[in-house]
């Protein structure tokens, strides 16, 4: 009896030790991340460690699920769970960036992205949040070919709307996409908002343009772009069409 409970005795150190190695590489991408999001850490620093953290967070990971099938089977059941708990969410930090990288690989480096590319709505109200962004606010023609081919579908909305009934629904679908409002201009068909990224707060700029089509439709053109970073990893993309999205299901 008492060799049984020995060796579940070092069955459970021995899964600690698995756990806490696992979950080192998960408190210091932690803090990469808050160094960041507090301006401590500049974006060069916090890319440049996923050469070594990627790895380290997936190693760490693979050790913490083991610790904690350690701990389980010496029946240190709460301990057991959080060490696969910590495992889990090492491995999910590590395929992140791992899979942000993939991504990045099959879309164009762009970040300003226009339904219309000819005559892109214009910030405004958000210029001096862009005060020293590394991406101008101006819009770049010479990117307009690379988001044509790539993205051919995020195109203007013609709603069938009167303007008074558009723009109501144009700020309800920002709000829906969790977006911060900045400026609601009515008088001049502008509507400009903020969204910012769940784990590092990357901050990407919206600014919608409405304008009435004879009383009876309204024309409706959004642009989305980041303040930072050359590639969006198609984000500014995939953020209009589901704005796209939500306006028309709510004006059908």
């Amino acid at each position: 009896m008492s060799e049984t409970r020995g060796s579940r005795r070092d069955l459970g150190r021995d899964g600690l030790v698995l756990v806490l190695l696992g979950l080192a590489p998960v408190v210091i991408y932690a803090v990469l991340t808050l160094g960041f999001r507090t301006g401590l850490l500049g974006l060069g620093i916090v890319f440049g460690s996923f050469s070594w953290i990627v790895p380290f967070l997936l190693a760490g990971g693979v050790a913490a699920l083991f610790g904690g099938a350690l701990m389980l089977w010496g029946r240190t059941v709460f301990a057991g769970l959080v060490g696969v708990l910590v495992g889990v969410a090492a491995i999910g930090m590590g395929m992140g960036p791992t899979l942000l990288r993939q991504k990045a690989g099959t879309v164009p480096p762009i970040h300003d992205i226009s339904t219309d590319t000819q005559n892109p709505p214009a910030f405004v109200a958000i210029l001096p949040l862009r005060e020293g962004a590394p991406n101008p606010a101006a819009y770049d023609p010479g990117q307009t070919a690379q988001q044509l081919e790539a993205y051919p579908d995020v195109k203007t909305l013609i709603i069938e709307r009167p303007y008074a009934e558009a723009f109501p629904i144009v700020v309800k679908a920002l709000r829906g996409e969790g977006l911060d409002l900045v400026a609601t201009v009515p008088a001049e068909g502008r509507i400009e908002a903020v969204a910012t990224t769940r784990w590092f707060g990357f901050k990407d700029d919206v600014v919608v343009r409405l304008i009435d089509a004879h009383g009876i439709a309204t024309v409706v053109d959004i642009r989305s772009k980041s303040r930072i970073g050359r590639s969006d990893v198609g984000a500014n993309a995939e953020r209009i069409r589901a704005i796209s999205e939500r306006i028309v299901e709510a004006s059908s």
